[in-house]
């Protein structure tokens, strides 16, 4: 049994569209709300999140369904994937809408643009792999299954130039999202959270997987940060209940209860920008941290299987963004073995007792923001309509 994506009719253009997590849920959504302008009667059909279906956007699965991180998790749930692809795939060639739109989760989304490709159907992926840091390999699978690449940073615009892959850099949505210069005092009036407390924001990650590595670290470096800091309060946004349950299971098993944590559900933004330092697990929440200009330490756990698998393809000595995008080593990242309670802490000390380096980082960061300001979601459309275009004029 295949997927139905679009009913009969209909006189706007018919796009499938897929995202694998929030952060493309946010992408989706904001791309979909762009070309709508564009297209009034376009249809929107495929795995999407809960922003992407309030904008008009229908999901066959659960966007959460396709969350799943690392070789080692990924394994266990690959048949389920392997399913939903392939009925996904089969739709697509069945149904031939005009155009295919992958979110991120490369992994799962090349297979189903090069499927759409190979069928004659337009593919364009939204948020380049990266391949400027592991897996350069990539490029080439890359090249045969899209017909256009949407790219988040300015330095990745030359690699697909190279590589003779048609692209386009967008900017980051996050930084036309987020301000430039963040009222620290107002949004702290906003939270509830005191001027004389020294706050440290700590974002264990948003899976389930994530915690179960995580949340221990961050429970006892807190504990550690309380002896050093004892004005210290704790703010931990997480998205799920089930992530919040992880995370207050192991305050009791710690018999850290007690600590001043104030847990928040979502709120991630606002508890950076109300932060005096912020402890961050790697990915896009180290970008979002940048664009908050709070200093940053950057910490992240793998299963060892797959951090083995992953560090064998590494090309970069750095991997958060922020890094990234400063070429060197700007904010402090302690991974696997160097993720421990005393590195995590030193590292954050020196920010709250160094005001210089607090500062520094933070004339660095505006800088960054700067550059990635594009009104993304408008520059994607236009590409967008640039390749749907042909077709819908």
């Amino acid at each position: 049994m295949t997927y139905r994506l679009f009913e009969p009719g209909g006189a706007g253009p018919r796009i499938v569209i897929v995202a694998g997590e929030s952060s493309g849920d946010l992408l989706g959504a904001q791309l979909i709300a762009a070309l709508k302008t564009r297209y009034p009667s376009a249809r929107f059909a495929g795995i999407a999140g809960p922003k992407m279906l309030a904008v008009g956007a229908t999901s066959v699965v659960p966007m959460e369904t396709l969350a799943v991180r690392g070789y080692a998790e990924v394994i266990k749930h690959l048949p389920r994937l392997l399913g939903i692809r392939g009925k996904l795939k089969s739709a697509i060639r069945k149904e031939k809408p005009d155009l295919v739109i992958g979110i991120d989760a490369p992994d799962f989304n090349l297979n189903v643009e090069a499927a759409a490709k190979a069928a004659g159907i337009p593919a364009i992926h939204y948020v380049s792999p990266s391949v400027w840091a592991w897996r350069a390999e990539r490029l080439k699978k890359i090249g045969q299954a899209v017909s256009h690449m949407l790219l988040l940073f300015p330095f990745e615009e030359a690699i697909y130039r190279q590589a003779g892959i048609p692209a386009t850099y967008v900017g980051h949505p996050l930084a036309d999202m987020m301000p430039l210069a963040p009222k620290q005092a107002e949004i702290r009036e906003v939270l509830d959270v005191p001027n004389r407390r020294t706050v440290f924001a700590m974002l264990p990650g948003s899976r389930q997987s994530e915690l179960e590595l995580h949340a221990p670290l961050f429970v006892e470096t807190a504990k550690k940060l309380f002896e050093r800091y004892p004005d210290a309060l704790f703010l931990v946004p997480l998205i799920t209940r089930e992530t919040r349950l992880q995370f207050e299971t192991e305050m009791w098993k710690q018999g850290a209860q007690e600590l001043p944590f104030r847990m928040l559900f979502g709120h991630a933004h606002e508890a950076m920008q109300a932060a005096d330092a912020i402890l961050v697990a790697s990915g896009t929440a180290a970008l979002e941290a940048m664009l908050a200009k709070r200093p940053t330490v950057v910490t992240y756990r793998l299963t060892g299987l797959t951090y083995r698998m992953v560090k064998k393809k590494l090309r970069l000595p750095y991997v958060s963004l922020p890094n990234v995008l400063e070429g060197r080593f700007l904010v402090p990242e302690l991974l696997q073995q160097d993720a421990n309670v005393d590195n995590l802490v030193q590292a954050l000390s020196n920010f709250i007792d160094d005001k210089r380096l607090a500062d520094a980082l933070a004339e660095r960061f505006t800088q960054h923001h700067e550059a990635l300001r594009c009104n993304a979601a408008e520059r994607a459309a236009e590409a967008v309509a640039g390749v749907l275009g042909r077709a819908w004029r």
